[in-house]
Order: structure tokens, then C-alpha cells, then sequence
């Protein structure tokens, strides 16, 4: 992906809270991770604390679900103010930030509302025609500051099929969006080509050990934040 190169991973800010902080805080919003240890959860909220800005800023999360990632960044990320919206009403009762539903494509906020756009593990499960202009509307309601993608990488048949099973175990149980078609590196590129961004990509966090990298590499996750391309 020449558009998005492979760049060092930044150390992980000191603020960011031990794992057990943050997984009690987890459970206290889903119970479930009582039983299952919300691993990649936290592996996410790690490759965030690298990828939001590390100043004081107003985060929109696109895509939010159930809302708990964007909770969890509004608890423990010093600065951070999140909105979360959905095209769906699954946000949890035990929500303390705004959450709102939308059109999925336009975002029903004024320009430069936030600094911040995230989306969360989104655009796959997003109609190949809309994925463009719903990055756009996060250019717009940011001004262009920031635009943070955490999404999956997936360059052959066999790759979209592993992912496809990592949805359904990880969006079933919680009423999560399954419908979904993966970018491959190409699709990235053009995507990000055609609402006129360049996009770094950082190196990700260790999502899954043992035999489940085995079955499920972590090249399979991928992480980029977008700015406007300078003009020639």
C-alpha cells in the first residue's frame, strides 16, 4: 500500500490505565466480558490512545454500536469529549456520553463540530458507495483536522473469509452488524485517493496470541489516521 506506509509504533502515552482498570470498567457496561476477556477491546483502546491527538479535543465516533469504545476513550483519555452515532439505537443504558442515531450519510452536525472523527472498526460494514461520502461529512464536521480509522486489511478470498467469521463471533452475541465487504490495500488506497487524503498507517497492537494468530494473523487489522492531502 504505497498511499499508506507502515511507519514505527509510538510508545503508548503514560496515562494509559493498566488493563485490569480497564477491563473492570468494560465489564461494568457489558457483563459479558465477565466470562470472556475482552482482549482485543483493549488492544483496540491501545492503538487509539496512539492514533487520537494527544491534546484536549471533541471526538466524534462514526459507527459507534453500543458505544463503549467511545465511553471508554471519554473516561480514560485525558481531553476527550466523545459524541457517538449510529444508523442503529444499540447504545447501552449505562451511557454517560451523547449518543445520537443517524442517516448513515450525513452526519447531523455542523461543520467543524469536532476535532476529531473516529471510526471504529466501520467502513467495511459500510455500502461500498457511501464509504466516500461519509468520510467526506467526517472532513467536514472536523474542519479536515483528524480522522481516525481502525478497520480490518484484507487482500485475498481467504483473508475476507477468516474476517467474516471474526464478525460473526465478535458482533453476534452483542446484535452487531454482519453484513460487510472488506477493503483490500488497494481499496484503502483508492478510497482515501478519492476524498483527497493522505493517510499514515501505524503499526497495530498484538490483537490475538497463540494459535488464535495462527488462524487469524494481526495483519488482518490495520489502523490510519487521514489529513488532507497538501495541494500541488
Amino acid at each position: 500500500m504505497n498511499a499508506a506506509p507502515s511507519v514505527l509504533r509510538a510508545a503508548l502515552p503514560e496515562w494509559f490505565p493498566e488493563e485490569e482498570r480497564v477491563v473492570r470498567a468494560l465489564v461494568r457496561h457489558q457483563p459479558f466480558y465477565r466470562w470472556r476477556r475482552p482482549r482485543y477491546l483493549v488492544c483496540l483502546l491501545r492503538d487509539l490512545a496512539v492514533l487520537l491527538p494527544q491534546a484536549r479535543c471533541r471526538v466524534l465516533d462514526v459507527g459507534g454500536g453500543s458505544g463503549v469504545v467511545g465511553q471508554m476513550v471519554a473516561d480514560f483519555f485525558p481531553g476527550k469529549t466523545v459524541t457517538a452515532i449510529d444508523v442503529a439505537d444499540r447504545f447501552l443504558p449505562t451511557l454517560a456520553i451523547p449518543h445520537r442515531t443517524f442517516d448513515g450519510r450525513t452526519i447531523p452536525f455542523p461543520d467543524r463540530s469536532f476535532d476529531c472523527a473516529l471510526f471504529s472498526n466501520v467502513l467495511h460494514h459500510v455500502p461500498r458507495a457511501l464509504r466516500a461520502p461519509l468520510l467526506r461529512e467526517a472532513l467536514r464536521v472536523t474542519g479536515g483536522a483528524c480522522v481516525v480509522v481502525k478497520d480490518h486489511l484484507a487482500d485475498s478470498a481467504f483473508d475476507r473469509a477468516r474476517l467474516a467469521w471474526l464478525d460473526l463471533v465478535g458482533n453476534l452475541p452483542f446484535g452487531g452488524m454482519l453484513r460487510a465487504e472488506y477493503l483490500g490495500s488497494t481499496d484503502w488506497e483508492a478510497l482515501f485517493e478519492a476524498v483527497g487524503c493522505k493517510a499514515l498507517r501505524l503499526a497495530v497492537s498484538a490483537y490475538r496470541g497463540g494459535a488464535g494468530r495462527l488462524a487469524f494473523p494481526n495483519r488482518l487489522e490495520v489502523c490510519f489516521r487521514l489529513a488532507p492531502a497538501a495541494r500541488e
